[in-house]
């Protein structure tokens, strides 16, 4: 359970989120259930017998949820659900449809479940090392690789266009693109190449995001997204065109298109996204306890923006005398 109050501490830090244990006193209230965590434990490859273990965990708690008087008074509106792989939760998904749910992005959830309106979207833990030692006079200088990409090429859904990418971007002595798996020495090479390129190549994967693009970003690797169904944290804060260049999918398999635009890029420009991607790196990080402003805390401060919302659909549905009436309308 939290109030999303900001609380300063002794340490001047403050927090967006701070635990009570009064549940009247609670703005929202978090359901520890890490539904991404039961779906890997249990059956990851969707045809194991093991999947029995998470439909039952996911029964266990819905029973558990109905029974409680605050889910009930809500209808478990108020309740914030982290559910970032896009198969957590697949067996009762449309029971919390209510809820706000912590995505990694939209890809596997039909429009009427989750939509930006009430749900909060959550960054990928970054793989790669954070590049904290990156105070040079000539960045673009040391940069001397146009653009890179290290990973699968072979993806489901939207994430076909990485096969296709491979094809279009053969042949250029200045960009790099690999097929590649996650080992402990890939991910150092990929690390290396961020760090040695001025873009980062953001394809989509199974499904509009993945952890590259927040390589890209505490890389100080200014991302080249290509994806059009993305959606991004914090976006009501940080305007990514800051610090991104974004092409579509049609854009990007034009043969020479997207080669040709960023070699025209202008120095200075890329300078100060590279400047800005300094800046606004920490909101990536992950730390426990959480530090001001950081992942965590900035998923906190999104879920107290979605709580007019929360309040409004809360109140509506106290007094409504028959279903609600807005979606019907023509």
């Amino acid at each position: 359970m939290a109030s999303l109050v900001y609380d300063g501490d002794a340490g001047g830090g403050g927090r967006e989120a701070v635990r009570v244990l009064d549940p009247e006193s609670a703005d929202v209230f978090f359901v520890p259930f890490f539904s991404s965590l039961s779906f890997n434990s249990h059956g990851h490859n969707m045809t194991d017998p093991e999947t029995e273990i998470d439909r039952k965990l996911q029964i266990d708690l819905m029973e558990f949820l109905r029974q409680s008087k605050y889910w009930q008074r809500s209808g478990g509106r108020d309740h914030v659900i982290p559910m970032t792989h896009p198969n957590a939760f697949r067996f009762l998904r449309e029971q919390v449809n209510a809820s706000i749910l912590i995505v990694a992005d939209f890809g596997r959830f039909s429009k009427t479940m989750s939509n930006l309106n009430k749900d909060v979207v959550a960054p990928y833990v970054h793989v790669v090392e954070s590049s904290l030692d990156d105070d040079t006079v000539d960045p673009y200088g040391l940069r001397p690789l146009l653009l890179f990409f290290r990973g699968r090429t072979v993806r489901k859904d939207e994430g076909i266009v990485r096969a296709k990418l491979a094809k279009i971007l053969a042949g250029y002595d200045d960009v790099h693109y690999e097929r590649s798996i996650a080992t402990v020495e890939s991910i150092k090479m990929s690390t290396q190449g961020m760090r040695s390129s001025k873009f980062c190549l953001h394809p989509a994967g199974d499904t509009p995001s993945s952890c590259r693009l927040f390589d890209a970003i505490v890389s100080h690797c200014v991302p080249v997204i290509v994806s059009d169904q993305i959606e991004l944290p914090y976006e009501d804060e940080i305007d990514y065109s800051r610090f991104s260049i974004f092409f579509s999918v049609k854009e990007a398999l034009t043969p020479g298109y997207m080669v040709d635009q960023l070699r025209l890029f202008p120095k200075e420009r890329w300078i100060e996204m590279w400047k800005q991607l300094k800046t606004i790196s920490h909101h990536y990080e992950f730390h426990y306890p959480p530090q001001k402003e950081d992942a965590v805390d900035m998923l906190w401060r999104e879920i107290k923006h979605k709580l007019p919302g929360v309040k409004l659909a809360v109140h509506r549905n106290r007094r409504l005398k028959i279903p609600d009436w807005w979606g019907r309308r023509r």
